[in-house]
C-alpha cells in the first residue's frame, strides 16, 4: 500500500469512527441515566455520560463488522457499560469490606431459603448476619448496584431500553423470559421494583411514588431481588 493509500485508509477510518460516535452518543447517554438511576445521589450522572462517551470512542475505533452481521449498537453498548463500570470500581465507589458484606448477605440468603423451605424475611436475614434490622436495611440502602452487576454475568442482568434497537430488544425479551421462572419466586414488592426498573424504565424515584414507599426502601428492595437472583443463577437455587 503506498504512503497516500495508507493516509487516505486512516482518514476514511477516522471519520468512521466519528460518525459511528455522532450517531449513538444518544445510546451513550442512555445507558449513563439508566445506570445512575441505581446509584447513589452522590454519583453525578455527567462523570458517567463522560465515561460512557469515552467507551464508545473506544468501540468505535475498535469496531470490526461482525461475520454474524451484530450492529455496532450491540458491541458499543458492551463497551460503553463496562467503561462506567471499570470508573465506578476504579474510584473504590464500592469498598471492599461492603462488598463482602453483601456477599455475606446473598450467602445468608440462599443458605436460609434451603433451611426454612421458603424465602426468608429480612428480620431473618439480619439475625444470620448478626445485624440489626436496621443495619442490614443500611447495607442494602447503601449498596451501589455494581457490586451486583460484578456477580452477574452482563447476559444474565435485565436491562432494557424502549429506545434501543430490534436486535437489542430482541435479546432483551429472550434474556427476560429466561429469568422468569426465577423472577416469578421473588417477593411479591421485588418483583414489582424490577417491572418498574427495567420494563417501565422509572427511577427509584419514581417507583416510590408508584409504590407509596421511600426511595431508600426501594433501593434496599432492588439490592435484595438482586442478591436473591445471584444466587439462583449460581445454581445454588430455592425451593
Amino acid at each position: 500500500m503506498s504512503l497516500q493509500h495508507a493516509r487516505k485508509a486512516v482518514a476514511y477510518g477516522a471519520a468512521l469512527a466519528n460518525d459511528l460516535v455522532v450517531e449513538h452518543a444518544p445510546l451513550a447517554r442512555r445507558l449513563a441515566h439508566q445506570i445512575a438511576s441505581r446509584m447513589p445521589a452522590s454519583i453525578e450522572v455527567d462523570d458517567l455520560i463522560q465515561e460512557g462517551m469515552l467507551g464508545l470512542l473506544d468501540a468505535a475505533r475498535r469496531w470490526q463488522p461482525q461475520p454474524d452481521g451484530a450492529p455496532f449498537a450491540v458491541y458499543a453498548r458492551l463497551r460503553i457499560r463496562g467503561a462506567i463500570y471499570d470508573w465506578l470500581r476504579g474510584n473504590d465507589l464500592l469498598p471492599r469490606h461492603q462488598r463482602g458484606k453483601l456477599r455475606a448477605a446473598q450467602e445468608a440468603i440462599t443458605e436460609l431459603s434451603h433451611t426454612l423451605g421458603r424465602e426468608p424475611e429480612d428480620s431473618e436475614v439480619a439475625d444470620s448476619l448478626g445485624l440489626s434490622i436496621t443495619q442490614y436495611h443500611t447495607l442494602l440502602e447503601g449498596a451501589v448496584s455494581i457490586a451486583v452487576v460484578d456477580e452477574i454475568a452482563e447476559t444474565d442482568e435485565p436491562v432494557a431500553d424502549h429506545n434501543s434497537d430490534p436486535f437489542e430488544q430482541a435479546s432483551v425479551r429472550e434474556t427476560l423470559q429466561q429469568l422468569q421462572p426465577l423472577l416469578a419466586r421473588l417477593a411479591v414488592k421485588e418483583q414489582q421494583v424490577l417491572a418498574l426498573h427495567y420494563t417501565e424504565h422509572l427511577s427509584y424515584r419514581e417507583i416510590a411514588q408508584v409504590l407509596d414507599l421511600t426511595p431508600g426502601r426501594i433501593s434496599q428492595l432492588h439490592t435484595q431481588a438482586m442478591l436473591r437472583l445471584r444466587g439462583w443463577l449460581a445454581g445454588s437455587g430455592a425451593p
